[in-house]
């Protein structure tokens, strides 16, 4: 599912079980990904992201969603996307 926004984002990285949602970037024109786990809490409009490519880990608001990921970069060239199971 393409993620179109920060807001759309937002609705489907909550999960009341604490549970990370998974999601990716498509690069190099769909050749390849690069797989995220993305957890957010309305309650304190905090992020937790996983870099799956090596276990990294981050948090941040949406306030510093820009200058710490790639994540509204990727929105914007609609290559966000959130796996469907």
């Amino acid at each position: 599912m393409l993620v179109n926004s920060l807001e759309h984002l937002k609705k489907l990285a909550v999960n009341e079980n604490g549970d990370f949602q998974d999601f990716y970037i498509s690069v190099a024109n769909g050749i390849a990904r690069s797989s995220k786990r993305i957890l957010y809490e309305y309650k304190n409009d905090e992020f937790s992201l996983i870099h799956e490519v090596d276990e990294s880990y981050q948090e941040f608001n949406s306030s510093e969603i820009k200058e710490k990921t790639n994540l509204i970069e990727a929105i914007n060239r609609k290559a966000l996307f959130k796996d469907i199971d």
